[in-house]
C-alpha cells in the first residue's frame, strides 16, 4: 500500500494514477477503467445505473473495489440532489468490492 506522508498527516490508500487498461501483474496497487462487468444495475429511487465503463481499484491484501464513473445517471442525480447521500448508509459511488 502506498502512503503519502506530510508534516502532520499521513494518507494511506490507493493513490495510484488512473490507467487506461488493467496491468498484467497484480503485485502493485492500481486504478483503471474497465467495461462494466456486472449483470445487475444499482438503483437510487427511480434512477438506474447507466455505466458502460467503471473504475476498478486494486490494492494487494485488500482486493478490488469498483466505482461508478461521473457519467452514470446515479452520479448525475447525486450532483443534482446531494442530500440523497444522507439517506444511504454506504458509499453510493461503490458498485461492489471483494472480501
Amino acid at each position: 500500500m502506498t502512503c503519502i506522508c506530510g508534516n502532520n498527516l499521513t494518507i494511506c490508500g490507493n493513490t495510484a494514477k488512473l490507467l487506461k487498461k488493467r496491468p498484467k501483474s497484480f503485485d502493485k496497487e492500481y486504478k483503471c477503467l474497465i467495461n462494466y462487468p456486472f449483470k445487475w444495475r444499482t438503483k437510487l429511487g427511480k434512477v438506474k445505473c447507466t455505466c458502460k465503463i467503471c473504475e476498478e481499484h486494486f490494492q494487494p491484501y485488500y482486493g478490488f473495489t469498483w466505482f461508478h464513473n461521473g457519467n452514470c445517471a446515479i452520479m448525475k442525480h447525486l450532483k443534482k440532489y446531494p442530500q440523497m447521500k444522507n439517506l444511504i448508509t454506504r458509499d453510493i459511488r461503490v458498485i461492489a468490492f471483494s472480501d
